[in-house]
């Protein structure tokens, strides 16, 4: 018969993991400058980002990879350094900790740095991954907050907040793990708006390079986990075939909002300056 082993000798859970990386970031959110949602042309007009591409790839564990990455390199130089199979562990389903799983750890990097997201280097047998620019242009990374950078166009960010790693539908769930890829990317693009916002449906693939489906999959999923409420009003329209029109307004939910600042209210400061 084998001995019994105490508990604190069974190997660490997805979530003790995960949890360990959160601390070790110390912070409460994880920055991202909008260009990574969004980015403008030489036109000057709105385009697909670097988050469209992940998309439109279903890159689920590159895109998980990349956001647990930006929380954890929390200081300069902006980079981090941990096992490929403390990585796979910590994103959990359908990442199981085997040969294989580590394998798709190093995979996804590859892909990031192909994106112009990361560089990749060595450190004491493990890969090394430091931050470059959210837009994918592979320049150096900086604080979005830094006092120097505030002059740049895409000093914009949002904060995505820790609960996305440390919170879930259950007690054995984590949102990095469980939510999929139009649900994770529609998450971050509510984020970047207040309370009450209004997002067309039709002009996503405008703004944002992600396609209507895509985006209308990822609102409602959000609605359906119960992460996003929606107010539907009916307004009158003179000049549509029905006289009316129907306006989708949505507001993140616990633990991702509500955010308490309405987007009426933003707009109206917006005209009084």
């Amino acid at each position: 018969m084998a001995d019994a082993r105490d508990e604190d000798e069974l190997p660490a859970t997805a979530n003790e993991t995960i949890e360990a990386i959160v601390v070790e970031a110390g912070r409460d959110h994880a920055p991202l400058r909008r260009a990574f949602l969004q980015k403008k042309s030489s036109e000057g007009t709105d385009g697909g980002s670097v988050l469209a591409e992940l998309v439109r790839a279903g890159d689920s564990l590159g895109l998980r990879l990349y956001l647990t990455a930006v929380l954890k390199a929390s200081s300069p130089p902006w980079d981090t350094a941990l096992p490929a199979s403390v990585w796979a562990r910590a994103l959990g389903n359908p990442l199981p900790n085997t040969k294989g799983a580590t394998g798709a750890i190093s995979k996804a990097w590859r892909r990031l740095d192909d994106h112009g997201l990361i560089r990749r280097g060595r450190y004491d047998r493990m890969a090394q991954i430091t931050l470059l620019r959210e837009d994918g242009s592979g320049r150096d990374y900086t604080h979005p907050g830094d006092r120097d950078c505030r002059k740049e166009v895409d000093d914009n960010y949002i904060k995505v907040p820790v609960e996305l790693w440390r919170l879930g539908p259950d007690d054995e769930a984590r949102w990095i793990r469980e939510l999929s890829v139009p649900e994770l990317a529609m998450l971050l693009i509510s984020l970047s708006f207040n309370d009450g916002f209004r997002l067309p449906i039709e002009d996503v693939p405008n703004w944002y390079g992600v396609s209507a489906d895509t985006a209308q999959r990822g609102l409602s999923g959000l609605r359906s986990r119960g992460l996003l409420d929606v107010d539907v009003r009916v307004k009158t329209a003179p000049l549509s075939a029905t006289g009316v029109t129907t306006e989708h307004r949505y507001t993140l939910q616990p633990p991702f909002g509500p955010v308490g600042r309405s987007q009426r209210s933003r707009r109206r400061g917006a005209r009084r300056r």
